[in-house]
């Protein structure tokens, strides 16, 4: 047989060979988004400075019950990608050393956290660290400002939380803000869709996303759906020199993450009022109006 004849089957050979190795591959990336979680990584030394390769790093939540158990490599580091927003312990175990524990480690959005540990032989029982410096971003580059659960009902622009369509206010307080000159400022009702406008790069510069999913209107890339004040865990505006992952957005990256279930019941109850009784009265007006609206 011919060169040209047996040249196709020892193509179709060569792709049923390789599929199964590119199918695998996607199988075992990684399924979650640095959009929606954070990052912890450190180093894992003894007394003296030395690398400890082989230190298992239990990495717990707090809130949820969710464990990650990572290794440290020969050069005494780990890695801990895609872990969920949330309040974390972390512990570091070797054969022969004392155990080190970290509590309190928040995780944030979009975030690379450092957290090291130092082990000691001569310890016996476990070393809990409970208190230190805050934890700093010195892995990525990228300009961002956040807010938390706990700071969002504190802002002077949140009016009502009950409104799914105020959420965007949260921008107006973070350095770069620029009001929008034309319709369609945090209105997602208007054809134009609701928008910001960061650093003199336009309205129609952001991009926005809700739990790592895409909320951009595809004509005008601007923000369509609205969520909650109440339902949102952090809310994460990125200025400059933010990744690929991205794209669309030349201006800011708006990212909300809303708020996952935990192992305690709990819930929130708010109620918004506005009543033009606690008004002062305008110039030339004798009486108030009765305005109640309750909401």
């Amino acid at each position: 047989m011919s060169d040209e004849g047996t040249r196709p089957c020892r193509t179709r050979r060569a792709l049923a060979a390789v599929l199964p190795v590119l199918a695998a591959a996607a199988l075992s990336a990684p399924a979650g988004a640095q959009t929606v979680t954070g990052t912890l990584q450190g180093t894992v030394t003894d007394t003296t400075g030395g690398a400890l390769a082989g230190t298992t790093v239990t990495i717990r939540n707090v809130e949820t019950g969710l464990v990650r158990e990572v290794t440290t490599n020969e050069r005494g580091l780990y890695n801990a990608p895609f872990l969920p927003i949330g309040r974390y312990r972390l512990t570091a175990t070797r054969s022969g050393f004392g155990p080190v524990a970290r509590d309190k480690v928040d995780v944030r959005l979009n975030e690379t956290f450092t957290v090291d540990f130092r082990l000691d032989p001569t310890a016996k029982e476990e070393v809990t660290v409970t208190a230190g410096r805050p934890l700093i971003n010195t892995v990525t580059s990228d300009v961002k400002q956040s807010l938390t659960a706990a700071q969002i009902p504190d802002r002077p622009t949140v009016h009502n939380l009950n409104n799914n369509n105020t959420f965007l206010v949260l921008a107006e307080t973070f350095a770069g803000f620029q009001e929008n000159p034309t319709s369609g400022q945090n209105n997602p009702t208007a054809s134009s869709g609701s928008s910001i406008n960061f650093n003199g790069t336009g309205t129609r510069g952001a991009t926005f996303q809700i739990d790592g999913v895409n909320n951009d209107d595809a004509s005008e890339n601007q923000h369509r759906q609205g969520v909650n004040l109440a339902t949102i865990q952090e809310f994460q505006v990125i200025s400059n020199t933010y990744s690929a992952e991205f794209g669309r957005g030349y201006g800011a990256v708006v990212l909300v993450q809303t708020k996952s279930g935990t192992n305690d019941v709990k819930g929130e109850l708010f109620y918004y009022r506005q009543d033009s009784q606690w008004s002062a009265l305008s110039y030339g007006q004798l009486t108030k109006p009765d305005n109640q609206r309750p909401s």
